[in-house]
């Protein structure tokens, strides 16, 4: 009989558990694997801030579950469970239930309020994709009101934000809100001053997982004094109004918005199913990841406690990856009756960003600033990638340095900058018309019929030189005497052009003496040896069929560039044969005009006024569909 293994929750420790899963099991068929959510898609729980604070659009910290596990063994399933009976070994929802012979569960966390009057009713969380909405809308609804508001107590009440927690969560929510400022002022008309940001923390240092004090230092004395962020140490909240916040030393800060970051228990439907429970209300679990309470029940992520000798288990991505694995390869090995993977912790450093511009990294030597965001941004790159290929990854370079606004990105707008295509659509017309110029061209030269590529060998130079010598002994006295006349005349000429030339003003002057290598002659004064050995050996020996594909790629590039069909493949081919003839020595440097020409036309140039416009929807769409796409994830949202 067939095993049924479900895994409840799309959280990261519930995508790595599926897809180990499927890598155990995809050629078993009796195995059936779920995973069930109530959403439909995987929550990048580490850059809510980004969207709470305007830096990224909301469809970037989401990514599809079925798009996830698109051609592989894991059934993705939308409902909410409200109910499990492990006895009976079956999960309930309104309308349906699931059996299972395995379960890992991997629901997540949710905000602890420490029992803080009035916290979990006035507070905003920082948890979920819907908390981030919340507070982007609250945001720039509080500034919408601010730019009308008359009052000024009114108005300063509206525009301060307060951020209660040091940890990751709330140091990076902060710098945030920093960063967000400038834009949100100059949208709404409001003078940057008027606006008030605190990080508030209990204890008297943030980011308590760094060991380095510099770093920590690095924080809160010089990027939050950049961005405008206030800490306030050893200020823990005790009441929280819908419109004040009161600290223990009696202080009242008059704000509508106090975001709280401050801790995180278990979520109340998995504290409340009976399991044995640690500290937070986690579900306690041995090294194999299973529960205490049942053999065939599993937990991995943040709503599990687990203690080894290296501590207890963080609530951190790469713990709940790595629980994750190990609960799924323990399943595996249970039905395949193999030996069971102890889990081991083995953390490759924590990294946290403070607004767009700046982070601390300690992954294993301690950087700060731009470095250490170029850092994040690589592990970004490496999950992302795992996840789900090319096309997420494609995504978030397009939210995080593509489309980015208002210069909210470490290398600031550099990459942002677009322009409209039609702008493009001379240039476009102009390099097609010049390769199939290039390439009727050639027909004309008979490059279909004789050999017009030779290899510079001794032996096909003699011979060239010989065939050379035999057709023009009958002329070899005129030449001479032509020769003779046309050094005279070059002479003058040079003689003429250096009297003209010495008159130049400096910088032409220096122009003209430095005409660039190859201008007039060949582009490369030698061809490099690889090329070389590649003419004699290769494109010699079958020069006309080489000179037949060259022809027609040139009047093909031509054709599909003026009428913008796939001008994406054809502008990249035509800045590789570019490459490709500079190399053969067979051009002068004006054919530098091709390759940049080229690469200006990559991006898009197709869609106006071009076949593009019509066909690459419906061809993207096509592929999308396509069971090989959809595996490989080689396509583009």
């Amino acid at each position: 009989m067939g095993k049924k293994i479900v895994i409840l929750g799309g959280s990261y420790a519930g995508v790595k558990a599926g897809k180990t899963l499927h890598k155990e099991f995809k050629n078993n068929d009796d195995v059936e694997i779920t995973l069930i959510d109530k959403n439909h898609f995987h929550t990048l729980m580490t850059e809510l801030h980004e969207v709470a604070a305007f830096r990224t659009e909301p469809e970037s910290i989401k990514i599809d579950l079925f798009k996830i596990f698109a051609e592989r063994k894991v059934n993705v399933v939308v409902d909410k469970i409200t109910n499990i009976n492990f006895k009976e070994q079956k999960l309930y929802s309104d309308s349906t239930e699931y059996e299972y012979d395995y379960l890992i569960l991997a629901t997540g966390n949710e905000s602890n309020f420490f029992g803080v009057e009035g916290a979990e009713e006035n507070a905003f969380t920082l948890w979920a994709y819907e908390d981030a909405i919340k507070i982007r809308k609250h945001i720039e609804e509080m500034f919408l009101k601010a730019s009308y508001e008359t009052d000024e107590e009114e108005r300063k009440r509206m525009l301060t934000f307060a951020v209660c927690g040091g940890g990751f969560t709330g140091v990076e929510m902060a710098g945030e809100l920093g960063d967000a400022k400038k834009s949100l002022c100059r949208k709404y008309g409001i003078d940057e001053k008027e606006v008030t940001i605190y990080n508030i923390e209990a204890l008297d240092r943030i980011l308590n997982m760094l060991e380095s004090d510099a770093q920590v230092n690095k924080v809160s004395d010089k990027y939050y004094k950049k961005l405008g962020v206030e800490l306030l140490k050893n200020s823990p909240i005790v009441k929280v109004d819908k419109d004040s916040i009161t600290l223990k030393d009696g202080r009242v800060i008059p704000t509508y918005t106090l975001i709280w970051t401050a801790g995180i228990k278990n979520c109340d439907f998995c504290s409340g199913l009976g399991l044995e429970t640690g500290r937070g209300g986690r579900i306690l679990v041995d090294e194999h990841m299973k529960t205490n309470s049942y053999d065939n029940v599993y937990a991995a992520g943040d709503n599990t406690y687990y203690e080894d000798e290296d501590g207890v288990l963080p609530q951190i991505v790469e713990a709940a990856e790595q629980s994750g694995h190990t609960a799924a390869s323990n399943i595996a090995a249970e039905i395949k009756n193999t030996e069971k993977h102890k889990h081991k912790q083995n953390y490759h450093g924590f990294m946290v960003s403070v607004g767009s511009r700046y982070a601390v990294a300690d992954t294993g030597f301690k950087t700060s600033g731009w470095f250490a965001m170029l850092i994040k941004h690589f592990v970004n790159f490496y999950y992302q990638f795992l996840v789900s290929g090319v096309r997420q990854l494609w995504n978030y370079v397009n939210h995080e340095f593509f489309h980015v606004k208002n210069n909210r990105s470490f290398v600031g707008g550099h990459f942002a900058k677009r322009s409209p295509n039609f702008w493009l659509l001379p240039l476009r017309m102009w390099l097609g018309f010049m390769w199939l110029v290039e390439g009727v061209k050639k027909i004309d030269e008979g490059w279909l019929s004789e050999q017009k590529m030779y290899a510079s060998t001794p032996a096909a130079e003699a011979g060239a030189d010989a065939t050379a010598a035999a057709s023009g002994a009958a002329d070899a006295t005129a030449a001479a005497s032509g020769a003779a006349d046309a050094t005279a005349a070059a002479s003058g000429a040079v003689e003429g052009g250096e009297a003209v030339a010495s008159n130049l003003p400096g910088f032409a002057q220096w122009i003209a003496d430095h005409t660039p290598s190859g201008y007039g002659g060949a582009l490369f004064e030698e061809v490099p040896g690889f090329m070389q050995w590649i003419i004699d050996h290769i494109v010699a020996p079958n020069a006309v069929p080489f000179q037949t594909v060259m022809v027609l790629m040139e009047i093909a590039i031509g054709l599909a560039l003026i009428v913008g069909l796939f001008t994406f493949l054809s502008s990249i081919v035509s800045v590789g044969l570019t490459i490709g003839i500079s190399l053969t020595g067979m051009s002068d440097a004006t054919i530098l005009w091709f390759f940049f020409g080229g690469i200006a036309l990559i991006a898009g140039s197709g869609s106006t006024l071009g076949l593009d416009y019509y066909v690459l929807p419906r061809l993207k769409q096509w592929w999308k569909k396509t069971k090989f796409a959809r595996k490989s994830y080689l396509y583009f949202d």
